[in-house]
């Protein structure tokens, strides 16, 4: 822990300096006027001061552990550090980018002459352009921490499938995923965004996995909130990396399974019933549809405790299967062309939580390590949809990716 404190201040030391350097060029037309000097002092106290608090609360604080609500403090000590360092880091970029123009600049005009030149004069017009875009993203990330990460949408989407029983067209599932309920610290928040998943009257609830950051007690505030939702086909639910408890330092393997399987409790007292590597039979009059699911699969450095092949066992003739899989690369390493499982749901990528959604473009800085982050994904006659999560991890809040409830109209395609 020490040496991620020191890389921390290595890291706000150096954006110091060079913002240090670009705001005293930048005013060195008046640098023995007062505005000048308090400008300087200013910057710098607030830089002294945030080390200083940083470093104060991270070592008062001390390792989480088991107690969530820590867990919950590093995130919005990681929001404060944020609000003031992503624009001074967004301000940095820009006076480099002006020093380098200026330095080649500079060379251009001397290279080949001995004649004495007057200095040029400097406008500095990409640093100014610097702080504006600097104080907009200052903007922007207080936008996410007090509205974003509360601004639930509901996405429709109809899937049509060949093999559906004319008993289930029209059939209507939401899912929600990547609750993270330990990350809200006012229970108002997911308790708004569970009222209107309920208002969508949706005959079945999915839950595609991370309930948690990381213990069963996270659920104890939301045991009324959740056990109010109602689906008359039921309520299923999986587990995803979070839920399997894997970032916590246990004393022995029998916490961990004792902590995992109160989370399993916890969600079957709210009604939910849990999918270990285990599939159900929905049943609609006559007619039944699959719904598989699986524990969490996940590429390293993600643990595969998924078991498929066992997950399917006895749904081999289900003419429409549907997989619960919190991870979307499961779809592409063991589901896409290797089964006949007709729609996967998923989440776990959160849209990175930030990112720009529009009709005809998208874009995250997490698409640059999943191949499907966000959507609804086809491949010949199998689907695939990323959800971008209801809740929130490490940065409280969200830029553009807003938490999002699904309503999947289930249509029989006709040829």
């Amino acid at each position: 822990m020490l040496m991620r404190l020191l890389y921390l201040v290595i890291f706000m030391v150096v954006i110091d300096l060079i913002n240090h350097f670009g705001l005293k060029a930048m005013l060195k037309r008046i640098k023995d006027s007062y505005f000048y000097k308090y400008n300087i002092i200013a910057y710098w106290s607030v830089a002294f001061l945030m080390a200083i608090v940083l470093l104060i609360s991270l070592l008062i604080t001390g390792y989480p552990q088991l107690d969530y609500e820590k867990y919950r403090f590093y995130f919005y000590l990681f929001a404060f550090w944020l609000v003031f360092y992503l624009p001074r880091f967004v301000f940095s970029f820009f006076v480099v980018l002006q020093t380098i123009y200026y330095l080649l600049k500079n060379i251009r005009s001397r290279k080949g002459s001995y004649t004495v030149r007057r200095n040029i004069k400097r406008s500095y017009v990409v640093q100014k352009a610097g702080l504006t875009v600097g104080f907009l993203t200052f903007l922007i990330v207080i936008y996410g921490i007090l509205i974003g990460k509360s601004d639930f949408k509901v996405t429709q989407i109809e899937i049509e499938l060949a093999e559906l029983p004319a008993a289930f067209d029209g059939f209507r599932i939401a899912q929600f995923s990547d609750a993270h309920l330990g990350s809200f610290s006012d229970t108002k928040i997911a308790e708004k965004g569970f009222q209107i998943l309920q208002n969508q009257k949706p005959d079945m609830i999915v839950f595609t996995g991370d309930m948690v950051n990381n213990i069963a007690d996270e659920i104890e505030p939301y045991f009324v909130a959740l056990s109010k939702l109602e689906a008359p086909y039921g309520k299923f639910s999986i587990l995803g990396n979070h839920d399997m408890s894997d970032y916590v330092k246990w004393k022995n393997f029998d916490l961990k399974r004792e902590y995992l399987l109160k989370l399993i409790r916890y969600q079957e007292r709210c009604g939910f019933q849990v999918l270990e590597n285990e599939n159900i039979l929905i049943r609609k009059g006559d007619a039944e549809i699959a719904l598989i699911g699986v524990n969490n699969w996940g590429l390293p450095p993600f643990k595969p405790y998924g078991d498929l092949h066992k997950a399917m066992s006895g749904v081999e003739n289900s003419a429409v299967k549907i997989l619960l899989s919190h991870d979307p690369s499961h779809w592409k390493e063991q589901v896409l062309a290797k089964t006949d499982i007709d729609l996967t749901l998923s989440g776990h990528t959160h849209g990175a939580q930030m990112g720009i959604i529009l009709p005809f473009f998208k874009w995250s800085p997490v698409q640059y390590i999943y191949t499907y982050w966000h959507g609804l994904y086809h491949i010949n006659n199998q689907h695939l949809y990323v959800n971008p999560g209801f809740g929130y991890i490490g940065f409280p809040g969200r830029i553009g990716m807003r938490p999002e409830i699904t309503i999947f109209t289930l249509k029989k395609k006709y040829e």
